[in-house]
């Protein structure tokens, strides 16, 4: 039984990150599955992870990421998710600015809580092929979301075995839509790209 689930509530649940409309989850990018194997990698996305640098290794940052990640064990997770993200006002939510899904049992409670939260537009960015592979096996991935396959490594390509993607350029031209935040602030601005099914690959500049 996940401990001390009396400190998550409301807003508390979730992340809020300046660059972006609404609401977010982080959890530890070192619980990271194929990214921790990445950061090992030179010239690979997670080479130079943003979430193990500046504020993401605050004490209270980590210590909230930590919980966030025992939270997602509970029973009463997914009811208390959609609860959370039901009265957020914004429309738009992404999943994981810091960490990943964990495992085929979790990727199948984050489709519950996006179906359960049919107004709002859900952003899963994920390195984790397979497991999003045998989540989604005979089911379609709901209107309100999409789930974003990263390509691994920098200036490479996109990946071909699902319909969204991202990518990160640093010395190659953009593939697809290239992501406006350095040229706004470090902000989305009014794009919305990433949370758009229509939008195949979202490319970003390396930061």
């Amino acid at each position: 039984m996940t401990k001390n689930l009396g400190t998550f509530k409301g807003s508390a649940i979730l992340s809020k990150t300046s660059k972006m409309p609404g609401y977010s989850i982080s959890t530890p990018a070192t619980d990271c599955i194929t990214g921790r194997k990445l950061h090992k990698l030179e010239g690979s996305v997670c080479a130079d992870c943003y979430a193990l640098k500046k504020t993401y290794t605050w004490p209270s940052v980590v210590n909230a990421m930590k919980k966030r990640q025992e939270f997602m064990k509970s029973p009463k997770w997914v009811e208390l998710m959609v609860a959370t993200i039901n009265r957020t006002r914004s429309p738009y939510f992404r999943w994981f600015d810091s960490g990943d899904v964990q495992s085929v049992k979790h990727a199948q409670q984050i489709l519950e809580v996006v179906e359960l939260t049919p107004s709002k537009f859900h952003w899963i960015p994920t390195k984790e092929k397979a497991i999003w592979r045998k989540a989604l096996a005979g089911r379609m991935v709901p209107n309100n979301a999409v789930v974003r396959l990263s390509g691994a490594m920098v200036d490479g390509p996109a990946p071909k075995s699902f319909h969204n993607t991202s990518t990160v350029h640093k010395d190659n031209a953009a593939i697809g839509h290239e992501c406006p935040a350095p040229s706004q602030g470090g902000k989305c601005g009014d794009c919305r790209a990433c949370w758009n099914p229509e939008v195949r690959n979202v490319s970003y500049k390396i930061h």
